[in-house]
């Protein structure tokens, strides 16, 4: 076990690393969630077929809406325009997708309930990077930070 001195100055000297590359790397992780939603929507997911087979009303008129809230998402962030909000729409998509699409005890099958205990984890990440964003903003490198004169 290292010496409380030496503990110190290391948690010291990681803390002096993050906080000169905090801009950076907040551009870096909301360029990183916006790619996932990016994937996904390119894709065309969520689709008629699978809201349909979920049980949404609508499910033509759903997908494109969802596809174009994700769209909304994506701009917000690698943008860093309004990016606390984009951050609280990412949340609500994300929570209204888990609790609707990946709930992996209702599925008959082994292999269906593997992958979306997947996609629930993978979404509970996903939820974990949007509540940083939205507590910490956009950082430096964002419209919002040009918009307040602070870039």
């Amino acid at each position: 076990m290292p010496q409380k001195g030496a503990l110190g100055s290391a948690l010291a000297s990681v803390d002096r690393c993050a906080e000169a590359s905090t801009d950076a790397l907040l551009l870096v992780g909301r360029i990183l969630i916006a790619l996932l939603f990016l994937l996904t929507a390119w894709f065309g997911s969520p689709n008629a077929g699978y809201l349909k087979f979920l049980g949404y009303p609508s499910p033509d008129a759903l997908s494109v809406v969802a596809i174009i809230v994700e769209y909304l998402i994506i701009i917000s962030l690698v943008f860093g325009v309004a990016t606390r909000i984009g951050a609280l729409l990412g949340i609500a998509f994300v929570v209204l997708a888990t609790v609707t699409a990946h709930r992996y005890w209702t599925y008959p099958e082994a292999a269906q309930q593997q992958v979306n205990w997947i996609y629930l984890t993978k979404n509970l990440a996903i939820l974990g990077g949007l509540v940083v964003l939205f507590v910490s903003g956009a950082g430096r490198y964002a419209l919002d930070a040009v918009w307040r004169g602070k870039s």
